[in-house]
């Protein structure tokens, strides 16, 4: 009986260890997922809604989306938008972002690129957006959806 129970209780932990295994091949890198969701920030220079839409393939390759309603420093009051590719380091995402200006007429004006990084702070569940704007500004994100 005891020869019994012990055969059951390590065929039960050999069980959990192989679905732990079979899972953890299905999940890469769990790193990524604080920060995947869309992000709501006030610009602190000049006053904008930012909108930051964030998706992660299983590699932590992360496709980044910015929406700004003003970007003053160079679309001159018009709604801006910029897309990139970034990585994610510890707690730190990097990416470099295509700048982007929206015309009346539907067009779109690109001027230029900018690396930025977003700070992940997983004790108040924010990003803080550092980059090398010409006034530096470190705005901080809160998740509004997942």
């Amino acid at each position: 009986m005891v020869r019994h129970k012990l055969l059951c209780a390590f065929a039960g932990i050999l069980g959990l260890t192989v679905s732990g295994w079979i899972m953890a091949d299905r999940i890469p890198n769990p790193g990524y997922r604080p920060f995947v969701g869309l992000w709501q920030a006030i610009d602190s220079y000049d006053g904008s809604t930012q909108y930051l839409s964030i998706t992660c393939s299983p590699k932590s390759e992360c496709d980044v989306r910015l929406n700004d309603t003003a970007f003053t420093l160079s679309c001159e009051d018009q709604l801006g938008f910029a897309r990139g590719l970034g990585s994610i380091s510890h707690n730190v995402l990097t990416v470099e972002l295509t700048l982007n200006c929206s015309n009346l007429d539907g067009t779109s004006t690109e001027f230029g690129t900018q690396v930025n990084q977003f700070v992940l702070d997983r004790r108040n569940g924010t990003l803080t957006n550092l980059n090398d704007d010409p006034v530096p500004v470190h705005n901080v994100f809160h998740k509004i959806s997942k």
